[in-house]
């Protein structure tokens, strides 16, 4: 198969069921072996990982699309992912695996490139220690990187069994109804001084790029800036569908406007609303009403009704309307926010700070 335009083959595949640590050991090895083998005719294959990707989900059913976005991005970021699904309420005790070796030309020419995708079902008691599971099939000596499926429980033995070692947690609270509880447990790791550092990312805030883009050009204009410090209420609206709807996306965007600021979060109105075509949780609209001295200012956004993917700004001051233009605003799936999630194991300061004032927005959005 190709990749946006790179030429990829899977390698030879294993699968098994109620095997031992041991064993997945001794396929990883054989698959190597058998793919450089099969791998005669081109160019001599190079084992190659820059890094050790953890994804975990407590479902098998989520596994296969969640190996599937990985096998993606594969091309791009060298690395072992190692894809543990965790059921420990199973009755009986197992370890069920699947490998998959792929390889790609390296498009600077010469071997073809290489890397492993390896699932684990840890069914029963081997689901509580997934620590050790991990510890005997990552690659030795670098980085590790963990991509955690649904809300983290910071406390559960399982979440800090595997977070002791990496130096990033990616999280998606698009994925769950986030708390203020659960960004703030994000931001006391993020800050944690502890070794090694564990950095955090959220594709959630990563696919809020154009709209703080957006909202940022509102204030290009100097003469603009003094009605952000007159700000009376900020109102966002975000997709909902029957009651299904993260409110992180438009509590992280309230939390980026008010760090910028230095200031804490004055009336902010977090409003779902039925809208088709869209994904619950995404944004739908953002509406700041300002006063700067005696003269009532609006700067909104909205996704235009005959096509979601754009959004039309507009601007007023008094009577006068000031700004008004349309922007698009990019597509950036779950493939593409990860993507740039493994680009570095560097903080991301603005994230946090933009974190830290979420939390206290949907503390007081009850």
């Amino acid at each position: 198969m190709s990749s946006s335009g790179t030429q990829q083959y899977s390698g030879l595949t294993w699968e098994g069921q109620k095997v031992q640590l041991g064993d997945i050991e001794r396929e990883l090895n054989r698959l190597w072996h058998d793919t450089v083998q099969a791998a005669q005719g081109r160019a001599l294959p190079v084992r190659t990982s820059v890094l050790n990707l953890l994804v975990y989900t407590a479902s098998d059913s989520e596994a296969a699309s969640l190996s599937e976005i990985t096998g993606r991005l594969l091309h791009r970021h060298p690395l072992r992912a190692i894809v543990l699904s965790a059921e420990p309420c199973q009755p009986e005790d197992s370890l069920d695996t699947s490998i998959n070796a792929f390889c790609y030309a390296d498009p600077r020419g010469g071997a073809q490139m290489c890397c492993e995708q390896i699932f684990v079902g840890a069914n029963g008691e081997p689901a509580n220690h997934l620590g050790s599971i991990v510890a005997r099939l990552a690659t030795p000596d670098l980085p590790m990187y963990l991509w955690w499926q649904g809300e983290p429980d910071f406390d559960s033995p399982a979440f800090q069994d595997l977070v002791r070692p990496v130096q990033k947690l990616i999280l998606d609270s698009a994925s769950f109804d986030a708390s203020p509880r659960t960004l703030r447990g994000a931001l006391e790791l993020a800050r944690r001084d502890r070794p090694p550092a564990c950095a955090v990312a959220d594709l959630n805030w990563i696919r809020l790029a154009s709209w703080r883009e957006v909202v940022a050009r509102f204030f290009d204009d100097a003469a603009l800036l003094p009605h952000l410090y007159g700000i009376k209420r900020l109102t966002l609206e975000y997709a909902s569908d029957g009651g299904a709807g993260s409110r992180a996306q438009a509590a992280l965007l309230a939390g980026w406007l008010f760090s910028r600021l230095g200031e804490r979060p004055s009336e902010v109105v977090l409003a779902p609303v039925e809208k088709a075509g869209i994904e619950p949780g995404s944004l739908v609209s953002f509406c700041l009403e300002t006063e700067h001295d005696g003269e009532r200012a609006r700067f909104c956004v909205d996704r235009t009704s005959e096509d979601p993917g754009h959004v039309s700004a507009h601007g007023t001051v008094g009577d006068q309307s000031l700004i008004e233009e349309k922007a698009a605003l990019g597509s950036v799936d779950t493939s593409d926010a990860l993507d740039q999630a493994l680009v570095s194991a560097s903080r991301d300061e603005e994230y946090e700070r933009a974190l830290e004032v979420a939390a206290d927005v949907l503390e007081g959005d009850r």
